[in-house]
C-alpha cells in the first residue's frame, strides 16, 4: 500500500520542524526528529546514533556555522510503502541577520521509518552543491596572503 496524503504531509512537517529547530538552535527538537539509532551523512561526515549527531550539531552551532542562518526546504518527492518511505527536497541556506544572501544549497536524501511517535528519520544524508566550496575557494584566495 503507497502512502496516504497524510503521510507524506507528515513526513514533509517533520523536514521543515526540523530545520526550524536548527534555525532556533533548538539541539533536541532538532536530534528528536531521527530514531536513535540514526544516520546523518553531510560533507562534515558521518554521525550514527543521537549521541554522535547531538555531538556535531552542537560542536557546528558553537562554531557559529548556523548563526543569522535559515533554511528554506522546496521540491519535495516523497515515496514509500506501509511503514517506510524515501523523500529528496532541496535546501537553501540563508543568512538573514545581515544583508541577506545564499550561504549554501543542497539536496536531502531521507530514509524514514513509521514509529510510534510518528514519522522519524533512520537516515538523512545532505549533499552541498558545489558552489559553495567554490565560493570559499575564490575568497580564500582572493584574500591578502600574511
Amino acid at each position: 500500500m503507497s502512502l496516504s496524503a497524510s503521510d507524506k504531509l507528515a513526513i514533509i512537517e517533520l523536514s521543515n520542524l526540523q530545520m526550524r529547530s536548527l534555525d532556533n538552535h533548538d539541539v533536541d527538537s532538532w536530534l528528536g526528529a531521527w530514531v536513535p539509532d540514526g544516520r546523518f551523512v553531510a560533507t562534515y561526515g558521518t554521525f550514527v546514533g543521537h549521541d554522535a549527531i547531538r555531538e556535531f550539531i552542537n560542536g557546528h552551532i558553537a562554531a557559529g556555522k548556523e548563526d543569522g542562518a535559515r533554511h528554506l526546504m522546496t521540491n519535495y518527492i516523497v515515496d514509500g510503502d506501509g511503514d517506510t518511505a524515501t523523500a529528496t527536497c532541496t535546501v537553501t541556506k540563508l543568512q538573514v541577520v545581515e544583508p541577506p544572501f545564499i550561504i549554501a544549497t543542497g539536496i536531502y536524501t531521507d530514509a524514514l521509518v513509521r514509529t510510534e511517535d510518528g514519522w522519524k528519520f533512520q537516515s538523512r544524508q545532505l549533499d552541498i552543491d558545489p558552489g559553495v566550496f567554490a565560493r570559499a575557494e575564490a575568497a580564500a584566495a582572493a584574500a591578502p596572503q600574511q
